[in-house]
């Protein structure tokens, strides 16, 4: 059932017919690579142009017999010593560095900041906590090998959407325990951080169904793993010496309540946080930048907010 009622923002109600129209149905009930097939097209639907100045290089190298992929992102000519560190979402099951693509290059080209953005396993072929695993060695790789991967030695920042924002909070919580402090905020978008909620379904709201929660918990975090606190977070509120947040919240988004609950146990741990909920949007919008006002300014936002924390 869809409890989210407020009006759509301009050109959101065109981008979740669209949206429906080629993940139609119950898509996550369609065969695996069905669904990512499907997703491919969609993430490919509403991409503008690829910035002219931004140059894009993908690097493979081979850590515990993994093979491990990323991206960078420089604008041209070089404007930062800063770098973001970006995990991008689709729920831990679809998605590629195909899929935000163009997303990676449009923050490049607005902020000038320097992204690096991580591959990663997809369940449920390599569930929890493969995808982190991979992220946190790929950001181990680029973090140690900064002068050879042509990236300066200014401020790191992470960044993720949706499930790629959960796997933001959960790296900055492993790198906290391992006493690493290189990470100086995090921005991020849409996040899900308690998937202990959607283990028996939930509430609808457009684009993002109960069905298809309850499908990618169990493909990530089947049982009792869903319980980790590197899966839900919320749960343990174990937060204290993260770094600074914002985070970006949709007006009709069933996963809001994740976006509050995480900025206020930022701030009761003294840590400054923000929060913003976009009025009218929903999730996954900043798809919609092209194509809406309100989703175009709230994606500027988030990259203004990048460009802060850079210290640029």
């Amino acid at each position: 059932m869809n409890t989210l009622n407020p009006p759509y923002a301009d050109g959101i109600e065109d981008f979740v017919e669209k949206c429906n129209s080629i993940m139609a149905g119950e898509y996550h009930k369609l065969p695996i690579p069905e669904q990512r097939a499907l997703y491919e097209v969609l993430a490919g639907y509403f991409n503008g142009p690829f910035p002219r100045d931004v140059q894009c290089d993908e690097v493979a190298y081979e850590s515990g017999g993994v093979t491990r992929r990323f991206r960078i992102y420089h604008k041209v000519p070089h404007r930062s010593d800063a770098f973001v560190f970006y995990i991008r979402g689709g729920g831990f099951v679809l998605g590629s560095m195909e899929t935000h693509h163009v997303l990676m290059a449009d923050i490049c080209d607005i902020t000038g900041l320097t992204i690096v953005a991580a591959d990663f396993r997809l369940a449920p072929e390599a569930p929890f906590p493969a995808a982190i695993d991979d992220c946190f060695d790929i950001f181990r790789h680029v973090t140690e090998n900064r002068p050879s991967l042509g990236l300066g030695a200014g401020r790191v920042l992470i960044s993720g959407d949706s499930s790629g924002g959960n796997m933001a909070v959960a790296l900055c919580m492993r790198l906290r325990d391992l006493g690493d402090s290189t990470v100086h905020a995090q921005v991020l978008l849409n996040p899900v951080l308690d998937f202990s909620r959607w283990r028996d379904g939930g509430d609808d709201a457009p684009l993002l169904t109960a069905g298809e929660m309850e499908f990618y918990t169990s493909c990530y975090a089947p049982g009792e793993t869903v319980l980790h606190e590197h899966v839900s977070p919320i749960l343990g509120c174990n937060f204290a010496k993260l770094p600074p947040a914002y985070v970006m919240a949709a007006e009709l988004d069933s996963l809001q309540e994740d976006s509050f609950a995480y900025v206020l146990a930022l701030l009761e741990h003294g840590i400054k946080a923000e929060l913003i909920v976009e009025s009218g949007l929903v999730h996954g919008a900043v798809r919609a930048r092209n194509i809406s006002v309100s989703a175009r300014a709230a994606f500027r936002r988030a990259c203004s907010k990048l460009l802060e924390f850079a210290g640029t």
